[in-house]
């Protein structure tokens, strides 16, 4: 039996089985991702790519593959169990007690975000790899298919093109404005229709904003790579497992700005107001930063209402009807709820396979919901991410 359940409690455990994690990573073996980029080589994949052919099969690769059952959440990158096989993911999750996940590419985001014909014949090939993988874990998962937007026809047919085979969740680019304009702008209003219609959630995760030092041509971070273009800020990927997830001492204070202007501009921008029924998920992008976001916008609505722009809603209504976002197990809940409410808005999610997602997820946010008392358990770690779980 799993450590994880030996921590979290009985097989009467009230939540056990019943987790939604919106928040896990499928890997990609070397040869597997080498073959979906083969039109952006010899230049795509990166680090991470060079990191994973140098691992993936080394004798600590094989050492930590042979006891990733013992403690399953406790063994990073592409040494979990279930890293890239879906039949694998499943056991991987009904071990620890987790009914679904959401699963986003951890590999080849850098290059489908691109705006060239190659990104997207490669951004195309990625999503239909992500369908048959999903299929693959006999519903225990749905993996997030990517939508590149810088050409806005092609995004339109790539959506209804995944929709109709499938897909449950979908992945945004962040770093950069879609198609050159505002996710607010009247071009993109039939893609939030689409969304909305199919019930499908619309989510923006870590990465999607941009990596630090990322030299691909064409490939923004937002802020601009420049601004963490010094040696102290950087932090070389260790040689173990899941070292290409090195965060550096500059990215994750700066990470959530891109999910902040995305979020403001689509709440000031009336997204949520002419689609209420949109769903819309912020992962990995930690969590702190969104309550003062929420008080700057309902500050500045009150303002506007007295010179003629008026909301249906505060913007912080906006966010907790139609927005769902996942913090990390370092984040102080209880205090965030404390200061901010938003009680309906923070979701429990492993992070799996990344570091920053700790040995013990379930223990140490099951820590905070105690704390913060009143049945928050069964609404974080349940009821708040089944908002990106319809149907089920």
């Amino acid at each position: 039996m799993s450590a994880v359940l030996k921590h979290s409690g009985t097989e009467a455990d009230p939540i056990l089985g019943r987790i939604l994690d919106p928040d896990g990573h499928l890997y990609m073996e070397p040869e597997v991702m080498k073959d979906l980029l083969r039109e952006l080589l010899p230049h795509g994949g990166g680090f991470v790519l060079d990191f994973l052919e140098r691992f993936a099969g080394s004798e600590e690769d094989k050492k930590l593959r042979a006891r990733n059952r013992d403690n399953i959440l406790a063994i990073k990158g592409i040494s979990a169990l279930g890293s890239f096989n879906p039949s694998e993911r499943a056991e991987a999750l009904e071990t620890v007690g987790i009914r679904s996940q959401i699963v986003f590419s951890n590999t080849v985001k850098l290059e489908t975000r691109q705006n060239s014909d190659e990104a997207r014949v490669v951004c195309r090939r990625v999503n239909d790899y992500a369908l048959d993988w999903q299929k693959k874990t006999r519903g225990r998962a749905r993996v997030a298919c990517q939508i590149n937007q810088g050409n806005v026809d092609w995004a339109y047919e790539e959506l209804e093109r995944v929709l109709k085979a499938g897909a449950l969740a979908v992945d945004l680019p962040c770093a950069q404005p879609p198609g050159g304009v505002s996710p607010a702008h009247e071009i993109w209003d039939r893609f939030w229709a689409m969304l909305q219609e199919a019930n499908v959630p619309a989510l923006i995760h870590l990465g999607d904003g941009g990596l630090p030092y990322s030299k691909a041509p064409g490939d923004p971070m937002l802020p601009i790579q420049g601004w963490g273009d010094a040696a102290a800020l950087r932090l070389k990927p260790a040689e173990r497992s899941g070292g290409e997830e090195a965060v550096s001492p500059y990215y994750m204070l700066v990470a959530h700005m891109p999910a902040e202007v995305y979020l403001q501009v689509m709440v000031m921008g009336g997204v949520f107001e002419r689609f209420p029924r949109l769903r819309f998920g912020i992962l990995e992008f930690s969590t702190t930063w969104l309550g003062l976001a929420c008080e700057r916008m309902d500050t500045w609505a009150e303002f506007l209402a007295k010179v003629g722009k008026k909301y249906e809603l505060k913007p912080s209504e906006f966010v907790r009807r139609n927005v769902r976002v996942g913090p990390f197990p370092t984040e102080n809940l209880p205090l965030l709820v404390e200061r901010y409410g938003l009680k309906e808005v923070y979701c429990f999610s492993t992070d799996y396979g990344h570091l920053e997602g700790s040995r013990d997820p379930i223990g140490k946010f099951r820590g905070m919901t105690d704390k913060i008392g009143g049945g928050y358990e069964e609404d974080f770690f349940v009821k708040n991410p089944s908002f990106l779980f319809p149907g089920l």
